[in-house]
């Protein structure tokens, strides 16, 4: 049987997988900055770093998962002042709203879930670890990692130091800095009434880099297995991680760097300030979840990702054509248990050796296709049952859920209630416009039936409502 390899963008190749403790698999991922709805973006991440997680356990690892929740940041700040309300509330309601868009996008709980404010005293002994061995220093309440401290500084991203300072991402102008890349541990409030904590170097907040390698240390020790995340995030966020990690631990940080790809919209960066920002609860008003993943699954996980309408609508198409070989098929205790010996052992490894290169999901769903040509042409009753069983397994693996409609949500539902009512009602006018009286009728009565009642008004007019 075939390695599983993973593309790691630490060495920019792809090698086999072997984890540090096999068959124990550690991963961590970057979660959301809640202070706003999440968009397709996170939907795209959440998805990806689900199926991997998914084909992990299929594969008989043991996968403890860490996406952590950042809930101290600047841009929490800001939109407490801008609605009024405190930063913490700020964090809680838009945790919530993220939880419940990862609910409704079917991703797995994740094993761990933390929270940066509930670290602060571990980011104070990693900080104090950093100014003892030389890596950090303070100035006034600040405190800073020095980069050039750390030998490897640039490595994730490939490029050095002196082409770095050219200027990427987040990195905090101070000209009391040792060097212009040298990156906030500890950010000191500017005003006494500025929202912050209290700590050995005086109020403030931790830095946005810092909270994941405390979080991942806190949880992980030392080394983990994978570390993944968007890859906006390659510089500076991972870059900075692996600085301040490896300087505090002197060991590896994480043996592979994995990072998906971007999405656009329509051939464009999503942005407010373009028009074509999409939150998951949006694309859920016109979408199933089912859609949206098979969406994201039909391209590979590193490769951009361009969100169009068209885009979608083939993605549903494909469900239905999933969901359609399902038709007659009976979901039960066999075909939902994990022992492989009960399914079609060629379609099994032909999608086990696929995924195996680097969770190449769109040849999965291939796979998955060519399954769903089997079934329909099977006349055997056993067989297409044990063909249907296997697709239904394997979709599960992807974290499709074929079996149990996702449906478009209540807001939807009205809006397509309503066109199908007004469609009627204009039908029925039509009718009685050209004194076809017998269909008007009917239609009436169609309404009638469900519950609908419409008065005539003037010229064509008219008002419908439900009347129970």
């Amino acid at each position: 049987m075939n390695k599983l390899t993973v593309y790691n963008n630490l060495t920019r190749k792809k090698e086999v997988f072997e984890p540090l403790h096999p068959p124990t698999v550690n991963i961590y991922t970057c979660g959301p900055t809640v202070y706003d709805h999440s968009h397709i973006g996170h939907a795209r991440s959440s998805i990806t770093w689900d199926f991997i997680v998914r084909f992990l356990k299929f594969m008989d690892y043991k996968v403890t998962w860490t996406r952590n929740i950042t809930d101290i940041d600047d841009k929490i700040i800001n939109k407490a002042k801008e609605i009024n309300i405190h930063p913490d509330k700020v964090a809680r309601i838009y945790t919530y709203s993220f939880q419940e868009d990862m609910l409704a996008l079917g991703i797995e709980w994740p094993d761990f879930e933390p929270r940066a404010t509930q670290h602060l005293s571990q980011m104070f002994n990693f900080i104090n670890g950093l100014i003892k061995n030389g890596s950090a220093y303070h100035i006034d309440n600040d405190v800073y990692f020095s980069t050039t401290t750390f030998k490897n500084y640039g490595r994730l991203k490939g490029q050095s130091i002196s082409e770095l300072e050219k200027g990427f991402g987040r990195i905090e102008p101070n000209p009391k800095k040792k060097h212009r890349l040298d990156f906030a541990l500890w950010k000191g409030v500017k005003e006494p009434n500025e929202y912050g904590f209290e700590s050995p170097w005086g109020k403030g907040r931790p830095g946005w880099h810092l909270e994941c390698s405390t979080m991942n240390y806190s949880l992980f020790g030392e080394t983990i297995d994978i570390h993944g995340g968007g890859d906006d995030l390659v510089f500076p966020h991972h870059e900075n991680e692996i600085a301040q990690s490896e300087s505090f631990t002197g060991k590896q940080f994480a043996k592979y760097w994995m990072h998906n790809g971007m999405i656009m919209v329509d051939g464009k960066k999503m942005a407010k300030s373009e028009g074509n920002f999409i939150t998951i609860k949006d694309a859920l008003k016109d979408s199933t979840s089912n859609a949206i993943r098979f969406f994201v699954l039909n391209s590979h996980y590193r490769m951009p990702l361009n969100c169009t309408r068209e885009a979608i609508i083939a993605a549903q198409n494909g469900i239905n054509r999933l969901q359609e070989a399902l038709t007659d098929f009976e979901e039960d205790e066999s075909s939902n248990n994990s022992n492989k010996n009960k399914f079609n052992n060629e379609i099994l490894n032909e999608f086990k050796n696929v995924m195996l290169d680097d969770f190449n999901s769109p040849k999965a769903l291939s796979v998955l296709f060519k399954l769903t040509d089997l079934i329909n042409i099977e006349k055997d009753k056993k067989t297409k049952n044990e063909l249907q069983g296997t697709l239904n397994y394997l979709s599960k693996v992807l974290g499709l859920n074929l079996i149990t409609t996702n449906t478009v949500d209540s807001t939807t539902k009205d809006k397509i209630l309503s066109k199908l009512i007004d469609e009627l009602i204009s039908w029925r006018t039509e009718s009685k416009l050209k004194k076809d009286f017998s269909n008007a009728d009917k239609v009436r009565e169609i309404l009638n039936k469900s519950k609908i009642e419409v008065k005539d008004l003037s010229e064509n007019k008219y008002r419908w409502q439900i009347k129970l």
